[in-house]
């Protein structure tokens, strides 16, 4: 409760209509407010009375309770030494005006390296793990113990409360929060694969619907036969996500008998002219629902707003069960292939969706690449993401030494926590010196601000050449180039930094 909560009804209708003494607080902070009011003159200049110490005391940290509730134990001792002192006003810098993409980089360099975040940076430190889910798993590492503690004491925080280390408590599974749950599972579901399964077959049938979403993933971890049977459980799931999730996990299962059903319901919608086999394939979708459907997750009433017709909506519904490897080894013919097959039929709306749908289960490099080359490719970012680092880097290296300079779709391409390799970022570091030769980056409103976020990323090689970004100087420049070029030259001082910051030890795979 805050400090506040007692005053929050006269502050919200006013002293006319609530009238009456001003409630009572506990401890010193009550008895300061009970000397303020003595000489009050009216209900209203007693609120203000009373505000002008709240306000004071809440910044100072003080709580209504605080004169009943025992102080917590203190943090245990830190084992992980602290960040280096000359490093610590660059960390300083990153943590409130770095680039997004410099906060996961910082938790993981100090990470690996065996350092802790320096005590006066853990509240913005925890502020935005609590903002950013994907920083927790590389800033709990370097929060060390009096960062552990200080999460325990703010309800916003408690997600880092407890987790620590690479072998979770018990405890955090039967008391921890979301969060502490799904790390103790991963970390058990590596160790011991079938007891962790038996955990998660246990607990589900308990948890509410968005705790069964964030916890069945957890399975992907050596996914196998052995989950099947619990995987097909959850198909039946109450909630609908759920039920998509598990389909997705069991197309991730070799043999599995949900998928070999979905197979053949597309098998039998194929058919290839005698003679012609992987040459002229043909397809003709469900003209009727079949009994079985609704049992495997296929809805048959089209929805209304859906842009695809009756038919070809049960056909993509049918597509999206299957893996996309399938294709291949039924029909003999490559991504490309197929892909162009599917422009020349009625159902390449259908098919296409239906595609990317399994993609996000099973990506296939290949089929990712060749869907990424048709000319108004669907859900390109993603398609990104779910190609190895080399050939998405490819793939983006075509466009940049076209001179264009895509450093908004390059960024999103480029998943947290990843640096680009060094061809990449020698492409984008001479693409960026040419534009800022030449002036134009003074009036690239769209290019500047990125700057620092794609320092935040190159590879360590181009970090000297991209600084040279300073020395290109033009009239009529304007504070806000001024500022994003201070940025680009605090991010490459704060990674030189780092790649001289000594060794400690190394994260444990």
């Amino acid at each position: 409760m805050s400090a506040w909560t007692p005053l929050l009804p006269t502050l919200m209708v006013g002293t006319e209509r609530q009238s009456g003494p001003l409630p009572a607080w506990p401890g010193e902070m009550g008895e300061l407010i009970a000397q303020t009011g003595a000489a009050t003159r009216s209900p209203a200049d007693a609120v203000l009375r009373a505000a002008a110490v709240l306000a004071p005391c809440q910044l100072a940290g003080a709580r209504p309770t605080a004169a009943m509730v025992p102080p917590p134990a203190p943090a245990a001792a830190d084992h992980r030494p602290c960040a280096p002192a000359p490093l610590q006003p660059l960390l300083q810098w990153a943590l409130q005006d770095g680039p997004a993409r410099l906060h996961s980089f910082v938790f993981s360099t100090l990470g690996d390296a065996g350092y802790r975040l320096p005590a006066h940076l853990l509240p913005q430190a925890l502020e935005l793990g609590r903002r950013a889910t994907a920083l927790r798993p590389d800033l709990l590492p370097v929060l060390g113990e009096r960062g552990l503690w200080l999460a325990a004491q703010r309800d916003e925080w408690r997600y880092a409360a407890g987790v620590s280390g690479e072998a979770p408590q018990d405890s955090h599974w039967t008391e921890g929060t979301l969060e502490q749950r799904r790390a103790f599972l991963q970390h058990e579901r590596r160790a011991a694969p079938a007891a962790a399964r038996e955990r998660l077959a246990q607990a589900l049938p308990g948890l509410p619907a968005k705790e069964r979403l964030e916890l069945l993933p957890v399975l992907e971890i050596g996914i196998g036969p052995d989950d099947e049977p619990l995987l097909e459980r959850c198909r039946t799931d109450r909630s609908r996500e759920v039920r998509d999730l598990s389909v997705r996990l069991l197309m991730q299962i070799a043999g599995a008998a949900h998928t070999r059903r979905a197979q053949a319901r597309l098998a039998a919608l194929l058919h290839a002219p005698k003679g012609l086999w992987g040459r002229a394939w043909t397809l003709e979708p469900p003209t009727a629902v079949a009994p079985d459907w609704e049992a495997d997750q296929i809805i048959p009433t089209r929805p209304q707003q859906e842009t695809l017709g009756e038919r070809a909506w049960w056909l993509y519904q049918l597509v999206r069960q299957v893996p996309v490897a399938w294709w291949k080894a039924h029909t003999g013919q490559t991504p490309e292939q197929l892909i162009a097959w599917a422009a020349r039929t009625d159902w390449a709306e259908a098919l296409t969706r239906g595609w990317l749908d399994a993609l996000a289960a099973t990506r296939e490099p290949d089929w990712c690449e060749a869907l990424l080359i048709q000319p108004q490719s669907l859900r390109s970012a993603q398609l990104l993401q779910w190609l190895p680092q080399d050939r998405r880097e490819r793939h983006w290296q075509r466009h940049v030494e076209e001179a264009r300079l895509p450093l908004v779709v390059l960024l999103s391409a480029c998943l947290d926590g990843h640096t680009l390799g060094l061809p990449l970022s020698q492409a984008v570091t001479r693409l960026v010196l040419a534009h800022a030769r030449d002036g134009k980056l003074k009036d690239d409103y769209g290019v500047r601000p990125l700057l620092a976020e794609c320092c935040a990323v190159l590879h360590a090689d181009c970090l000297d050449a991209f600084e040279g970004l300073t020395q290109f100087h033009r009239d009529g420049e304007t504070a806000s180039h001024a500022d994003a070029m201070t940025a680009v030259t605090q991010v490459v001082a704060l990674r030189r930094a780092f790649l001289h910051l000594p060794r400690l030890t190394s994260r444990t795979p």
